[in-house]
């Protein structure tokens, strides 16, 4: 079920004022509010067969959800409660008790956190196929947010004893929504800190990530990256996963995607950047990251004209924006190397990666990307390369920028255990080869200034994540 949030105005009440990196909410008097809406008395009328099939549809779309078995979730779709939320009304209060799970089945709603009086911060656009309050409802907190609808709305709840009704709570399946809301706190209190910091000037460059050829760790070399220059500039960089149709970057960094910038497609213009922002994963090391689809069917809505909307967006945003482009010299690719500062080709020392690589260079530059501007990463694979260094030059007619030895499996272990090498192995092969490339698009990429004082300290200074010292 795709996520459609077309034609629906901005509310008059709670407004906003803009600025650069984030929306922040005015303050909002409660008379503003319609007030929580009120719930349904539990009665013995059951739901009809249409309304299970679709209760289990909103389901079947929401992340988490849309993995578990049908039986299951018939059975949760069964105990689902409707709200009818007008536009403007308060569904959840920040600090207040909770114990269910908001499933959107209509409508769209922003979740905001208030830092003092009259001062509110969005940090969640939210539409159809996405889903609040998890964190009240499985780890028994109080809500981090308030939820307020941007629409008119309407909403399936399901309580926390409907919930374990139907799962045990030591089933996978609610581990991983536990995981879910520890990381949604974590990228919410990371929002809220980024948006009182002050606004970066200029535009960020852009840094894409290309191997014409499967397997060449194009992928790591892109997550790798985000994370070695996220230890400098924390909550700054941002990872556009556009490895499609199967791009797993989240999934790499142990994060949960609920949505993407596919279902961000139909959004109209006013809304788009909340939208688009809220989309953004936050890693606990710093990495920020941004998946291009969710299914392999969503990547045909990822078309050149969002990605114009969205590079755009993300530049006023970050300090750095790598976009991992996968490996087809789609349409998708074409589109991402108009708006590109500086391009990475990922060579394996292969004939065939080889070949194809030397193409791939050919036609970059036909496209009108300054040689210049194109790195060359030669990562080893393997222990014994099948062409030298020296071959691989010669047949793609430019020096190896940056050498990522062989690294044995810490990169198949890193990827199995959801963790990011840069961050938390300072031995590794594949970190010192991102920590080069990193100073290497340092020194050719100037950087935004910074409006804020308190900011330009922060950043200035390199964050080392726990566990590892300084690499640089």
């Amino acid at each position: 079920m795709e996520s459609k949030v077309a034609d629906l105005d901005l509310p008059a009440a709670p407004s906003w004022e803009r600025t650069p990196r984030r929306a922040t909410l005015r303050s909002v008097a409660p008379s503003e509010f319609a007030g929580p809406p009120r719930r349904k008395r539990r009665g013995t009328k059951s739901p009809s067969p249409s309304e299970i099939a679709a209760a289990f549809e909103v389901l079947g779309a929401a992340s988490v959800f849309y993995s578990m078995p049908d039986g299951i979730l018939r059975s949760l779709a069964r105990r689902l409660r409707t709200l009818r939320v007008p536009k403007g009304s308060l569904i959840t209060s920040q600090g207040e008790t909770g114990d269910c799970i908001f499933f959107i089945a209509e409508g769209r709603c922003q979740l905001a956190i208030e830092r003092a009086a009259g001062h509110r911060v969005a940090v969640a656009v939210l539409a159809e196929g996405d889903f609040f309050g998890e964190a009240a409802c499985v780890l028994n907190e109080t809500h981090q947010t308030s939820a307020v609808a941007l629409a008119d709305c309407k909403l399936l709840a399901l309580d926390r004893t409907s919930l374990f009704a139907v799962m045990s709570q030591s089933s996978p399946e609610i581990a991983q929504l536990s995981r879910l809301a520890q990381q949604r706190k974590a990228t919410f209190a990371e929002t809220t800190a980024q948006a009182s910091w002050g606004v970066l000037l200029g535009e960020a460059p852009v840094v894409a990530i290309y191997s014409p050829k499967g397997g060449s760790g194009g992928t790591t070399v892109a997550l790798n990256l985000v994370g070695a220059l996220s230890r400098r500039y924390p909550g700054q960089v941002l990872l556009l996963d556009l490895d499609l149709p199967y791009n797993h970057a989240a999934l790499l960094a142990n994060l949960v995607p609920t949505t993407c910038l596919a279902r961000a497609a139909q959004t109209p213009s006013e809304a788009f950047e909340e939208v688009l922002l809220s989309a953004v994963l936050y890693h606990a090391g710093g990495p920020m990251i941004l998946p291009g689809a969710l299914k392999p069917e969503e990547a045909d809505l990822v078309t050149p004209e969002l990605l114009a909307r969205t590079i755009s967006v993300l530049r006023r945003s970050f300090r750095y924006v790598i976009v991992d482009l996968g490996v087809a010299l789609s349409e998708t690719v074409l589109a991402v190397v108009d708006h590109v500062q500086h391009v990475v080709l990922v060579v394996t020392p292969e004939i065939s990666a080889v070949k194809a690589s030397a193409d791939a260079l050919e036609i970059l530059v036909t496209l009108g990307v300054p040689p210049d501007e194109v790195s060359v990463l030669l990562n080893h694979r393997t222990a014994k390369p099948a062409v030298h260094r020296a071959s691989l030059e010669r047949m793609l007619g430019k020096p190896v920028d940056v050498e990522v030895l062989f690294d044995g499996s810490r990169p198949d272990e890193a990827a199995l255990h959801g963790s990011i090498l840069s961050l938390t192995d300072p031995k590794s092969e594949v970190t010192k080869g991102v920590e080069a490339l990193a100073r290497r698009l340092e020194s050719s990429q100037p950087l935004a200034a910074i409006a804020d004082g308190a900011a330009s300290e922060r950043v200035a200074q390199p964050a080392a994540a726990d566990g590892i010292e300084d690499l640089s």
